[in-house]
């Protein structure tokens, strides 16, 4: 469970922000007392503690506030991957949605804060729905609504060299919004196991996902390795989803058979590959949409007795 390591504010913008026993968060405002505060996109600040780990790493000493974020998240949270739109509670009744990830730092301003100031690339910007107070220790939680939360990870050199876009990704969360599903987190990793199972370790131990995709990586090639790390990962085995999905998309491409996609669940995420084509990608995700509800309940923990129900003419396991 993700929990806020520390609460922030500063009466004076471009400085870094003092830390403060709790904060209260206003609803269309911000943080009470805050030089940020006020209408807008940019209402409060949010930093991952991993974020400042990466500053350590290059030398640089860190402490809460130090980016001049108001709020900093405690443990293997990745907050950089979160897509605009999702809502997070934080404690017992405050709400807020993620507006912008990053800030334009083309002229240099943010490092007036501190050098090397990693927020530009990964902090987050969020408004306030729903105002509440705010303290060290209180839990943090993805706002599933109705339906369940996705992530896509898309596994590929070239696509996070840069040197194409990524279609399969876009195509993916465009999909999980039109069968339901609130897509909650995106990234693209090059076809390395350490950084594969890295991610998928992350994005599944912070209690965030439901159920977490990933595009590519499941051939053949020597590059091929997103069922390794998949593997790797996951503490279960699902071999049924991607028997499944190869068995349907050999009735249009018999080299689908050739697929080494696997499918598992680490904690409460369920994970399953799919190819890198944006064309199978989508293809072989609306096979998995098909078995995976009933599934989703049991593991989030909607139905607590999972048995031999009739639904229709058909059993539910």
């Amino acid at each position: 469970m993700a929990r806020v390591a520390a609460v922030c504010l500063s009466v004076r913008r471009q400085v870094k922000k003092i830390k403060q026993d709790s904060v209260i968060l206003i609803e269309n405002h911000g943080i009470e007392g805050d030089a940020h505060a006020g209408p807008g996109s940019r209402q409060i600040s949010i930093l991952s503690e991993l974020s400042l780990a990466r500053m350590e790493s290059e030398g640089i000493s860190t402490f809460p506030g130090c980016c001049g974020e108001n709020i900093d998240v405690g443990g293997a949270v990745e907050l950089h991957t979160l897509l605009p739109g999702v809502k997070i509670k934080l404690g017992d009744s405050a709400i807020v949605k993620v507006t912008e990830i990053g800030k334009d730092n083309s002229d240099g301003h943010a490092d007036n804060v501190i050098q090397k100031n990693i927020f530009p690339v990964e902090g987050v910007f969020a408004e306030v729905l729903t105002g509440g107070t705010v303290k060290p220790g209180d839990t943090i939680e993805v706002l599933r609504n109705s339906g369940f939360t996705a992530g896509v990870l898309t596994v590929s050199d070239s696509a996070s060299r840069g040197d194409y876009s990524d279609l399969s990704g876009p195509a993916l969360i465009e999909l999980l919004s039109i069968n339901g599903f609130l897509p909650a987190r995106y990234a693209v990793v090059p076809d390395e196991v350490t950084e594969i199972s890295a991610e998928l370790t992350k994005w599944c131990d912070d209690g965030f996902l439901d159920v977490l995709f990933t595009a590519g990586g499941t051939g053949f090639s020597i590059r091929d390795v997103t069922p390794e790390a998949t593997i790797m990962v996951c503490e279960r085995n699902v071999p049924g989803i991607p028997e499944m999905i190869r068995q349907k998309s050999a009735e249009t491409v018999n080299s689908a058979w050739l697929s080494r996609a696997v499918a598992g669940i680490r904690k409460k995420t369920l994970v399953i590959n799919l190819p890198g084509s944006e064309k199978a990608a989508v293809e072989c995700a609306e096979f998995a949409f098909t078995v995976i509800d009933h599934g989703l309940e049991v593991l989030r923990g909607d139905i607590k007795h999972c048995g031999t129900q009739r639904r229709g003419s058909d059993l539910v396991f």
